[in-house]
């Protein structure tokens, strides 16, 4: 485990750094991780790549605490929300106009752009976008991986 710990940690904090841009966020991520990690390894069961684990782990916790982070700010009241950065403010609404307004142009058809949507807009888990929409469980992931893929090959490189 130290040796997973040492050739991992710098990896996991600069990459927690980039997600969170906080230095106390990026180390806070970066022990959330860790602390799964281990406690996973210690359920014994077999892993054939732990770096798949390592970075799966890391994508998930980030993910939970995104979500979370999103709904924290949808429920601050107004005086809040008056009171919060408008820089901030305005750079969260810069970037989710410019990804929503730019779906077309990525190529995404209209089957991924009602799952994306649903799925980031409306918080509703797998099961509940299959739901509505009668699309299978394994269509909706495939459609969120081809829109991620997207969006990463738009806006990453």
């Amino acid at each position: 485990m130290d040796k997973i710990y040492d050739e991992y940690y710098y990896k996991i904090y600069n990459w927690s750094l980039k997600k969170t841009n906080n230095k106390e966020d990026a180390e806070d991520l970066t022990n959330s991780i860790f602390f799964a990690i281990f406690e996973y390894l210690n359920k014994n069961i077999k892993v054939e790549k732990i770096e798949n684990l390592i970075w799966k782990i890391a994508y998930n916790i980030w993910c939970t605490r995104a979500k979370k982070y999103i709904k924290e700010k949808e429920i601050v009241s107004f005086d809040e929300q008056f009171q919060a950065s408008y820089n901030e403010n305005m750079i969260d609404k810069i970037i989710y106009k410019e990804i929503t307004t730019n779906l077309e142009s990525l190529g995404i058809t209209k089957k991924e752009k009602i799952v994306f949507n649903m799925y980031y807009l409306e918080d509703l888990s797998i099961k509940d976008i299959s739901k509505k929409t009668n699309f299978k469980e394994a269509n909706i992931k495939y459609y969120l991986y081809s829109v991620r893929n997207k969006i990463k090959e738009r806006y990453y490189e």
